[in-house]
């Protein structure tokens, strides 16, 4: 309707508010409310408060008012969300006090044709809302794509499985990798309490490798399902604990990646495996 383009409106709407039309006519801030309620969105009319004039001043015979378009709403400005309750209605042939208004329940009302894109400015960076996506985006960082692909997939099955070949091949370090600690260190707990019982109660070879090919298959499988889990947790603590644009710096700070940790539990995984060796041939 705004001849914009889909960031263009995309930025608009993400706005708590955004004045698309000012210092206009009852008349004219009527149309731009009612096209705008055409598409959906919700939008007020508010009065510009006059001041007093002056003996030479010239008293306008209607006054200006703005328009707004707003996705949610806020105490301190009169607008209000797409699909959030409505508390008052606002027609634009009576200019009242600022009020909201409901999307209307008729049929849509063709937009007029000269309408003009509105002026969209850039937000600063303290100012930007975060959505979960992008959130989860920042969070995971390298192989977004990939992951977001088998969530997708998985969540379209029944047992919304999916495979991973490096949580196949090394669960623990791969899981370190991706900053899941804690997944690391029980995986390795289970792998020395499996060397252990073998060594305990003599348990032939070949049932101690199927069961470590049952472990690996399980960490194949269910890889990118515990990774879904350890996002979704740390994402929604942190979204829920910190400013948009703090949130980024941690969500950057305790996702992504870490080579280091992956060598760590590799190397941690051998000594044990090399200390219960020696204690056994003692």
């Amino acid at each position: 309707m705004f001849k914009c383009t889909p960031e263009q409106a995309g930025r608009l709407l993400s706005q708590p508010s955004c004045v698309v039309k000012k210092d206009v006519t009852a008349d004219v801030a009527g149309r731009y409310k009612r096209a705008i309620e055409s598409t959906g969105a919700q939008s007020i009319i508010q009065l510009v408060p006059q001041e007093a004039p002056l003996d030479f001043d010239v008293v306008p015979a209607i006054a200006a008012v703005p328009v707004s378009v707003f996705p949610s709403a806020s105490p301190s400005v009169s607008a209000v969300g797409v699909g959030v309750p409505i508390p008052s209605g606002l027609t634009a042939d009576a200019i009242q006090a600022p009020a909201a208004v409901s999307i209307p329940a008729s049929a849509p009302v063709a937009p007029p044709a000269d309408i003009p894109a509105p002026t969209v400015q850039p937000r600063s960076a303290t100012a930007s809302s975060l959505s979960r996506q992008e959130a989860i985006q920042i969070f995971v960082g390298k192989n977004h794509g990939y992951f977001e692909g088998k969530w997708k997939e998985a969540a379209q099955r029944k047992h919304q499985l999916s495979w991973n070949w490096a949580a196949f091949f090394v669960g623990f370090g791969w899981m370190g990798y991706r900053k899941m600690y804690l997944y690391s260190w029980i995986f390795i707990g289970v792998v020395v309490a499996e060397l252990i019982a073998e060594l305990a109660i003599g348990v032939p070879s070949s049932i101690a490798s199927s069961i470590n090919l049952g472990i690996a298959i399980g960490f194949g499988l269910k890889g990118n399902a515990w990774y879904q889990q350890h996002v979704n947790q740390r994402v929604d603590q942190i979204l829920a604990s910190h400013a948009p644009e703090q949130a980024r710096i941690e969500l950057a700070r305790q996702g992504g990646t870490n080579i280091g940790a992956a060598v760590g539990f590799v190397a941690a995984l051998l000594v044990l495996l090399g200390m219960i060796g020696v204690i056994a041939e003692g």
